[in-house]
């Protein structure tokens, strides 16, 4: 068993990892099947989560808004209330990544969150982790979850895995001053 079973068995988390993305036990990225999936899905999915979904600029290691190399800066999870005693509350994700060029801040929020993970194993025998945290965003991706709602999963170096599910995920990039 390795150490990311053992530590999903441990916290009774399932957590599903990148069903089109990445290919073979190699982990290797094939985008071309998500890609697919993405059109084959086209219809059931918001017009701005689609237009983030499906555009390359998203994935590719050349583009400035590549999630691909940036780094995580914040992860913050929200309680937020209404109701007369603020007695109806929904969960909110916000993520802040620096860009792969640095040149950028991106920001995924994610709203009516139904179910969210992390999984981040040790790696006690790699002195990297002692100083890079997660190390940088591998891949990520979208697919529908439960009753049509979103599942955005997020890959680092680290094989640190963020999963999470909601009925909106919007996206904006920051242009940060040199």
């Amino acid at each position: 068993m390795c150490v990311r079973d053992e530590a999903e068995s441990l916290l009774g988390v399932v957590v599903t990892r990148m069903q089109y993305v990445l290919t073979g036990n190699s982990g290797d990225i094939d985008y071309f099947p998500y890609r697919a999936y993405v059109e084959s899905i086209r219809e059931r999915l918001p017009s701005h989560v689609y237009a983030f979904a499906s555009d390359i600029r998203y994935f590719d290691i050349q583009s400035h808004s590549s999630l691909h190399d940036s780094w995580l800066e914040s992860f913050t999870v929200r309680e937020v209330a209404s109701g007369e005693r603020q007695e109806i509350r929904r969960m909110e994700i916000a993520i802040a990544l620096l860009g792969p060029f640095h040149d950028l801040r991106i920001h995924l929020h994610c709203t009516g969150v139904t179910r969210y993970s992390f999984i981040v194993p040790p790696h006690y025998e790699n002195s990297r982790y002692d100083h890079t945290a997660h190390g940088d965003l591998f891949t990520h991706e979208i697919r529908l979850g439960h009753e049509g709602l979103l599942v955005h999963e997020l890959l680092f170096e680290r094989d640190a895995t963020f999963l999470i599910e909601c009925s909106d995920i919007r996206h904006s990039e920051e242009i940060l001053q040199t």
